[in-house]
């Protein structure tokens, strides 16, 4: 168990020469599964210095359980749900490490995970994250996310997401982590800011992924980092809570970071992803197949609807982020265009994804 007072050591006893490190937990009713989570964060090789849990008050009696079973890790009790990004602002803002290491609450991580995350960030200066490989915890040789992957309409996917977990064995610089497990390097967060606190759930991974990018930042994805997800267990995997946040929140991504041609392109990217959305569920294939099972159309065109009509209120203040942003970044338009060749997927992937 984590002990105060012998923190930040590797298992050898000794101080970690390569960076201090804090692991940070937003909780939301987790059960048994935070507790899985936070026994694999004790027992990294990668000694870290302090382990936190934001919970955003839970009811399942999941943080009073983990405080009685591991009493010297950090808790911050929310008196409110207030989303992840805002749990993971508080916990950031809370801590001192030159790195920071969040994770899901039904996330657990292999014991090198933590380590390796370190050392592949400690390569470069420009690497401002890094990526694990984020396996299915119910299928270890399937991957669950290998980082992030973009779409010309601001949406974004887990890369690799249900691909064998051998294709993804290699290291590569990728467009950004997913935060169900990954480590950012403090000095980039100071620069670019922290997570959007209008999100509340989903995409805001990708939110900070293009702040990154366009800053001149990079990101690092190391396959010896593994970590084993059970996908969307607090909020749900084919939900109209998710949907609308999906849809929502890609447009706020267009609306902060999009120059004028790709925002207006965006719409007709958007409308071929609907398309090849439904016309891909029809054969069953894709989430929005997965969505119908419990759903009917209709009901997740008024989803789409009210997202978007809720996503153009937000448009002054997304506008109003997008030109205090403009001072940190060092892309031009066409860079922007190009990572879309880089780590862009086609629409028939995006239609098919599950």
């Amino acid at each position: 168990m984590l002990e105060k007072g012998k923190t930040d050591l590797n298992e050898s006893g000794k101080k970690n020469v390569q960076g201090s490190v804090v692991a940070i937990i937003i909780n939301y009713n987790g059960g048994d599964g935070l507790q899985k989570c936070i026994q694999s964060l004790v027992d990294q090789a990668y000694g870290l210095k302090e382990i936190v849990v934001v919970d955003n008050r839970s009811t399942d009696g999941s943080i009073e359980q983990s405080r009685k079973r591991f009493p010297s890790v950090s808790y911050i009790e929310n008196s409110a749900n207030v989303g992840w990004g805002v749990g993971c602002n508080i916990g950031i803002e809370s801590t001192d490490s030159e790195y920071i290491a969040l994770v899901n609450n039904d996330a657990y991580l292999d014991r090198a995970c933590i380590g390796n995350m370190v050392r592949a960030l400690a390569c470069k200066e420009e690497y401002g994250s890094c990526a694990s490989r984020i396996l299915l915890s119910d299928n270890r040789e399937v991957i669950e996310a290998a980082g992030v992957s973009i779409y010309r309409d601001g949406s974004s996917v887990g890369r690799g997401r249900l691909r064998p977990a051998g294709e993804y064995d290699r290291k590569a610089e990728i467009f950004c982590a997913n935060d169900c497990c990954c480590l950012y390097r403090r000095k980039m967060l100071d620069e670019i800011g922290l997570y959007d606190p209008d999100f509340f759930i989903y995409c805001d991974e990708t939110d900070v992924g293009w702040r990154q990018q366009l800053a001149g930042w990079k990101c690092i994805y190391e396959p010896a980092a593994v970590a084993y997800h059970a996908h969307s267990v607090s909020a749900g995997s084919y939900s109209d809570f998710k949907a609308y946040h999906v849809e929502r929140n890609r447009l706020f991504i267009c609306f902060k970071y999009f120059p004028p041609k790709d925002m207006f392109l965006s719409v007709f990217f958007a409308l071929f992803r609907f398309a090849m959305q439904v016309w891909c569920s029809g054969k069953g294939v894709g989430a929005l197949a997965e969505y119908r099972k419990k759903h009917s159309l209709l009901r997740g065109f008024m989803v789409l609807m009210k997202s978007n009509v809720d996503a153009f209120r937000k448009l002054p203040v997304m506008l109003d982020r997008r030109r205090k942003f403009m001072r940190v970044r060092n892309l031009s338009d066409r860079e922007l265009s190009d990572l879309f060749r880089k780590y862009g997927l086609s629409v028939r992937n995006m239609a098919e994804y599950v």
